[in-house]
């Protein structure tokens, strides 16, 4: 029996317990910081060095860009470079990324 309470007391310490459920916007941080930071930058609200500042972007472009390194019909790109690969793993995160990239949007 001490061991179980021993076990439960360090649990309890350590923060263990039932996962947290994380929200859209928490869930698209950790892709955007994991997939694009590097590129874009990690404040989706400045320019990287390779990508160009995404904060705010509509649900269209993010799509577009991240399934097929493509632009949406009548959007102007920010850079003439197109180094950008498809990442179709990130699919069933394009809602989460987006709401990520809305959240963090600074508004003028």
């Amino acid at each position: 029996m001490g061991a179980i309470a021993g076990f439960t007391m360090a649990a309890a310490i350590l923060g263990c317990g039932p996962p947290r459920t994380l929200s859209a916007v928490q869930r698209g941080e950790v892709v955007y910081r994991t997939n694009c930071a590097s590129c874009h930058n990690r404040n989706p609200n400045l320019p990287g060095a390779i990508g160009p500042a995404i904060a705010g972007s509509p649900r269209a472009l993010i799509e577009e860009r991240v399934m097929h390194a493509a632009y949406p019909a009548g959007y102007h790109p920010q850079r003439g470079t197109h180094l950008m690969r498809p990442l179709p793993w990130l699919a069933p995160h394009i809602g989460d990324l987006t709401a990520y990239l809305d959240s963090v949007a600074v508004r003028h």
